[in-house]
């Protein structure tokens, strides 16, 4: 069986086949209700996903040529934010990464 549906703003149930975008006993929008805090939610998984990615990158380049690429362009690295929630990650030397 399928989960019910409830207002989030009264607590109304409502039907599976109610498509309305307002709730019929309150009003409320039930499409933007809390859309701010959902956006909010959204982008720190967005973040999470992305430091992810980037330690996943990081642990695949052995031979450091991302590392390379972004100190040639004096851009700051991509993970250098997730260097502190994975403390399994080696430390980069500098002799390594300027050996070309």
């Amino acid at each position: 069986m399928k989960e019910d549906k409830y207002c989030p703003c009264c607590g109304e149930k409502l039907s599976l086949f109610y498509l309305k975008q307002t709730c019929p006993n309150c009003g409320a929008d039930l499409l933007r209700y809390n859309m701010e805090e959902r956006l909010a939610l959204d982008a720190q998984k967005a973040e999470a996903e992305v430091q992810a990615l980037w330690r996943t990158v990081r642990k695949i380049d052995k031979a450091r040529l991302v590392e390379k690429h972004y100190r040639k362009k004096g851009k700051p690295l991509p993970w250098e934010d997730a260097q502190a929630d994975s403390s399994e990650l080696p430390a980069v030397s500098e002799q390594n990464t300027n050996e070309s």
